[in-house]
């Protein structure tokens, strides 16, 4: 009966897998994304190092939460002294919109939007972009299943779509981890069709019942330059909804 009950099990899981959409793979993917750990507080590093060797580090935190079914990001840098204060609000967009991105400067004491126009550029002077914060580069419902493949000796998925309106890219091709749903490894190119930038997960960490990257960097194959994220510390997300708001942003944390 032990055996009959652990294939049913297997069978089961392997039918779920294989019923699994590049849409779905997408949504759990962007949930699981170094800047969008959904129901959790990260503090990160980033530290961007230019084509000519020189280094930059940049300490912030991050705080994620579903609210009226769309994923909130709230992030804040807290070091250096130039960009302590500096904020940001995320909220995802709705039936297939753009997210709309908030951004606090303490120095001006008030909250702007960011244009679409803008979200293609550098996020803080890091490889990052403003429409990654949030998202994957493209849009769930553009992606499309491509052969599965190994990262790292992962068996992952492979997903491929065109780069949103509000993003840089051209083609966004995706290797996620079957078994936690982390992004392994993205490919980016331009609008062009020319590589731009890959991200790669480099050390995956185990929190509670999740499991995220710990470790992981964005290269820019055209500048030279590259960012890498570290996780310092991560806790379970205790703020509530109210958080996640323009108000918020401007009384701090």
């Amino acid at each position: 009966m032990r055996n009959l009950a652990a294939c049913l099990m297997l069978l089961c899981a392997a039918h779920a897998l294989a019923e699994d959409t590049a849409k779905d793979i997408s949504q759990k993917s962007r949930e699981r994304g170094a800047l969008n750990l959904v129901g959790l507080t990260a503090q990160m590093k980033l530290s961007t190092t230019a084509k000519d060797g020189k280094v930059k580090d940049q300490v912030l935190s991050t705080s994620s939460k579903k609210v009226d079914g769309r994923s909130r990001v709230v992030t804040r840098f807290e070091q250096p002294a130039g960009v302590a204060g500096v904020a940001f609000l995320t909220v995802e967009g709705s039936a297939g919109e753009a997210d709309d991105i908030s951004l606090y400067l303490p120095k001006l004491k008030r909250v702007r939007k960011v244009a679409r126009q803008e979200r293609g550029r550098a996020f803080m002077d890091t490889d990052f972009s403003y429409s990654d914060i949030a998202s994957n580069g493209g849009k769930d419902e553009d992606f499309k299943r491509e052969a599965d493949d190994k990262v790292e000796g992962r068996d992952c998925f492979v997903i491929k779509g065109k780069g949103g309106e509000d993003t840089p890219y051209g083609d966004v091709t995706m290797w996620v981890d079957k078994q936690f749903y982390v992004p392994m490894k993205v490919d980016y190119s331009d609008k062009e069709n020319k590589p731009l930038k890959r991200y790669r997960t480099l050390k995956l960490k185990s929190f509670k019942d999740r499991t995220v990257a710990a470790e992981s960097v964005m290269e820019n194959v055209q500048t030279g330059s590259k960012t890498q994220m570290t996780v310092l510390k991560l806790d379970d997300a205790p703020v509530g909804d109210e958080s996640f708001t323009e108000r918020a942003l401007e009384r701090g944390p």
